[in-house]
Parts: structure tokens; sequence; C-alpha cells
């Protein structure tokens, strides 16, 4: 999969080594609103951390199973959250995406725009068929952002994720490649 996307407002790029320390900042910014949702993100959150989370992105596309980007603003390089298909199936040609923005960006269209960017990306560059998004019950925002991208809600999964709040049943929605281009 292709190693940078770019749009009028937003670069998406393949991890870096050197995005731990904005990684790393923008994760203790967003602690609060990420963490209920990732079970690596907690309020205790260090560089070491970020380090591992960026080497495990890295490492992932180096064996082909996931495909996450940094995502930029454009006009000024800071850095605003994270997009990317993992769970890359090439036999069956479907993947599981998924995303998180710093609380400062967030409300403005960034995961939206990033998610639509990786999307195409995904079912241009890796053949899929069908693009799975799946967001814990409570997490409003990110159900918001299937609605936006176009997925269809397909059910319900019972406790799929444990959480830090406890077992969590997650909304499965999917996208298929010519639902994609009709939006």
């Amino acid at each position: 999969m292709r190693s940078e996307i770019i749009c009028p407002s937003l670069r998406l790029r393949a991890y870096r080594a050197e995005d731990v320390d904005p990684l790393y900042e923008a994760v203790v910014e967003s602690v609060s609103e990420v963490a209920p949702y990732e079970t690596w993100c907690h309020p205790s959150y260090t560089r070491e951390e970020a380090a591992e989370y960026v080497g495990w992105w890295i490492k992932a596309r180096e064996r082909k199973v996931a495909f996450y980007y940094a995502i930029e603003d454009l006009a000024s390089g800071r850095f605003l959250g994270s997009c990317g298909v993992s769970d890359y199936s090439g036999e069956h040609r479907h993947a599981m995406l998924g995303y998180w923005v710093r609380t400062s960006a967030t409300g403005r269209g960034v995961a939206t725009a990033a998610a639509r960017l990786v999307i195409a990306a995904a079912f241009e560059d890796l053949d899929l068929l069908r693009v799975s998004i799946g967001v814990p019950v409570a997490n409003e925002a990110s159900h918001r952002v299937a609605a936006k991208l176009g997925a269809v809600r397909e059910g319900v999964l019972r406790q799929e994720l444990v959480l830090p709040g406890g077992p969590s049943d997650v909304v499965l929605y999917g996208l298929l490649r010519d639902e994609f281009r009709r939006v």
C-alpha cells in the first residue's frame, strides 16, 4: 500500500521513527478522550510506549499485515492522529479500519477525511472487497465517522473488546468497494 496520501489539508504517511515525540505529545493531550476506547492508551502513557506503538506499525507495514498512517496537517506538519487498516487478508480481500484524532483537532472532519483517503487507497492498492469498522457502543464520535463514510451498520458483537472500563459490545460496520464508490 502506498506510503503517503495527500489531500488539500492533510498528509497521511507511513509511520517513521521520528514520529515518537509528536505521537507522545498527541496521546498525552488526548488521553481522557482516547483511553476509554483503546487499550494501548492510558493516563500514565510513556514515551517508551509511543516508541513501541510507532515501531509496531512500521513492522506491521513491512510484514504487510497492517498499513497505518500518521495524520499531519498539510500546512503546519502538526501530528493530528492516526488512521489505517489492520487485520488485512489478501486471501479474503478485507481489512479493518481504525482511526483516532488528537483532542485539539476533533470536530473538524479530520478523522472522516483521513478515513476516506485510507479506504480509497486500500480498495485500490490492496484490491479489497470490504473494509470493516468496529466501534465500541459508547464511542459516539466514531459512530458519526462511520456514518459519514457511508458504512452500513451490520450488527453488534457482544463483549468483543475488553476496554479499560470492562467488556464492551462493538458495533460492526461494513463498507463494500461498490458502496464506497457511490459515496
